[in-house]
């Protein structure tokens, strides 16, 4: 496995990190042996990064992380978690939750630990509580190491807060789709202009990157047919100089093991496999079924459907044909109240579209589309 000997940190760091928020699941619950044998497979072969939160798993990974890493010595291993900001309502809070955290994960300390999933609102919360101040004590406390944030929201809000601390790291999604389509590149440019080390997560972006439709996954197969869709955007991810480590939810032995092989004797991209990826993202531009550019000048919606939410959900879909996905976006992550079901035909969000998308007739139809999916896994 190689490493990153990072400076800032004094540590020799594995480029891969074993992100523990998709471990493998049996009866609605994480399958113990299943996962503890990756974690020792990992630790056999210096894969030795494991990054968990609070409300992983349903609050279960911390949990687990702890019964199976407590089997290892604790100076072997890199333990990250992260401060649940959106459940700080009071003074005490976060000394309370910080706690939990220790008990939970059998550790005295944590080597890297961040405030998590900030946004615009929750980083009101960080400044209302003095949460950075609450970071530099358990610092100084020895209780955390290196001290940093995830971060989901506008880069206009991230150029601020990322200057109004001395952060250690910063955790952002990059990958090489989100690179031109969703500005990530800024956001990695922010973290670099700050001084701060770039710990990315979602390389894969929710496994969207790791399987397209036929005619994406042709230039990727034709160039090297015996490597994953994953290792692509692994590999891309790794080769930018300011990423300290990638992380990767990985939920089985087998995405274990090709994402170890990825980062063992790590090749930096040559200039024919970077024309490939660039192959690819032209590939998946041209596929968008409903026309949506994501205006939202249909919303609000009077009957709360997630219009746009749901066309993106359902071109991401047919751009990786990924059924899983698909199925977890839409019936897991978006609420009851705003998928296409709800839509009573009203057509107020017809005139309002530029695109002139019959938006009433889409949305039925992507919502007997997930259906016959759920049915057929």
């Amino acid at each position: 496995m190689d490493r990153n000997f990072i400076e800032k940190f004094n540590v020799s760091l594995p480029k891969l990190g074993f992100g523990c928020m998709r471990l493998p699941v049996k009866d609605n619950k994480i399958d113990f042996d299943a996962a503890r044998e990756m974690i020792h497979h990992s630790m056999a072969v210096g894969l030795n990064y494991f990054d968990t939160a609070y409300n992983y798993h349903g609050g279960k990974s911390q949990e687990f992380l702890g019964k199976v890493l407590s089997e290892f010595k604790r100076e072997d291993y890199f333990l990250t978690n992260k401060l649940p900001v959106w459940l700080i309502k009071e003074e005490g809070d976060a000394e309370k939750l910080f706690n939990e955290q220790l008990e939970k994960c059998r550790t005295e300390y944590f080597d890297f630990y961040l405030l998590h999933s900030l946004n615009k609102n929750t980083i009101e919360t960080v400044e209302k509580f003095n949460l950075y101040d609450f970071l530099l004590k358990k610092k100084a406390e020895g209780k955390v190491k290196n001290i940093g944030f995830s971060y989901h929201d506008s880069n206009e809000v991230l150029e601020k807060f990322a200057a109004s601390h001395r952060w250690d790291f910063a955790q952002l999604q990059i990958n090489y789709w989100d690179w031109s389509e969703n500005s990530a590149d800024k956001a990695y440019e922010i973290l670099e202009k700050n001084n701060i080390s770039c710990f990315v997560m979602e390389p894969v972006r929710g496994g969207f990157l790791a399987s397209f439709a036929p005619a994406a996954m042709k230039h990727l197969k034709d160039h090297s047919p015996e490597k994953s869709a994953a290792s692509w955007a692994l590999r891309w991810v790794a080769d930018l100089p300011n990423v300290a480590i990638t992380l990767s939810g990985m939920s089985n032995m087998e995405q274990l093991k090709d994402n170890i092989q990825t980062f063992t004797g790590l090749e930096v991209l040559k200039s024919d496999e970077i024309n490939v990826i660039d192959k690819v993202v032209g590939e998946l531009r041209k596929i968008k079924p409903v026309p949506c550019t994501g205006c939202r000048y249909c919303m609000e919606c009077p009957f709360g459907v997630d219009i746009p939410g749901i066309f993106e959900i359902y071109n991401d879909y047919k751009k990786s044909e990924n059924k899983s996905i698909a199925l977890r976006s839409y019936f897991t992550f978006t609420p009851e109240k705003e998928r296409a079901d709800q839509c009573q035909k009203c057509g107020e969000c017809i005139s309002k579209c530029p695109q002139h998308i019959s938006i009433p007739d889409e949305l039925a139809k992507i919502h007997a589309e997930m259906l016959q999916i759920q049915k057929q896994l």
